[in-house]
């Protein structure tokens, strides 16, 4: 009776020790040779945040062509600098794994007039995130990649110089090169702020909107249509698997200027 007793116990003891050692691999991957996946990404939303309007543009446009003296019935001129073009692209990074994944780089691509070969412009810019924002040295060669699925900085390698720019480096806003982290099991939405180069997007614009001067020469204010399309990659870094990356896009749509700014 002991024996069997003691034997039932030792079963016992044996089954929790083997228990005990699977799930002592959940919260993460310690004791294992796969890597983790790389994240799900995609877009989950491109707002224009700041644009002129119709009149504002039309204006420009008319000043440019005609003389300040024929199209005072659009309105005031806006000088270049206040022509800007500015957007937040918002990214959903989906984390399968059982731990946390650091992004520590992203790579976006834009092309305006993706359908117009002749009009078309590609802009990218390559992104690089610390856990010291303030300290945070951008890098072009951290969106460089051998995989050949993987998007890169060499599949942008015609992009037009600063034609696509983070507003975080341009305006010093350090805080949003910080690193973000998504939970493990869960996911993360990135917000990654940029600006399009005013003086690219205003030769881009005249050159694709149709009958523009005869448009301006009727006194009649013309619409301004923006088709786009956006692309990229996410690096993120796990300590003992080194970095890996999953590419979003290609996302397409359009911008239509409004008739006025907060419309």
């Amino acid at each position: 009776m002991n024996s069997t007793r003691s034997l039932l116990l030792a079963s016992i003891t044996l089954a929790s020790a083997l228990t005990s050692g699977c799930y002592g691999f959940l919260p993460g991957l310690e004791g294992t040779q796969a890597p983790p996946d790389p994240p799900g990404v995609s877009v989950a939303e491109v707002r224009l945040t700041q644009m002129p309007d119709r009149r504002q543009l039309g204006a420009y446009y008319c000043a440019e062509r005609l003389g300040r003296f024929l199209c005072g019935f659009i309105g005031d001129v806006p000088a270049e600098s206040e022509i800007q073009f500015l957007f937040d692209l918002e990214l959903v990074l989906t984390n399968r794994n059982p731990i946390p994944l650091p992004v520590v780089s992203a790579l976006v691509g834009f092309t305006a007039f993706p359908e117009t070969e002749a009009n078309q412009t590609l802009g990218s810019v390559c992104m690089t995130f610390c856990e010291d924002p303030n300290n945070c040295a951008q890098s072009a060669s951290s969106c460089d990649s051998d995989e050949p699925e993987i998007r890169s900085r060499e599949d942008f390698a015609n992009a037009a110089v600063n034609f696509l720019m983070s507003v975080a480096v341009g305006e010093r806003n350090f805080s949003d090169l910080r690193v973000r982290t998504v939970p493990a099991g869960s996911e993360l939405r990135f917000i990654v702020r940029l600006q399009l180069d005013p003086r690219q997007m205003i030769t881009l614009l005249r050159e694709a909107t149709r009958n523009l001067i005869d448009l301006l020469r009727n006194r009649q204010i013309p619409e301004f249509v923006i088709p786009y399309r956006i692309e990229g990659s996410v690096w993120v870094s796990v300590e003992n698997f080194g970095r890996f990356a999953a590419s979003f896009g290609p996302y397409g749509n359009e911008w239509r200027l409004r008739d006025a700014v907060n419309n």
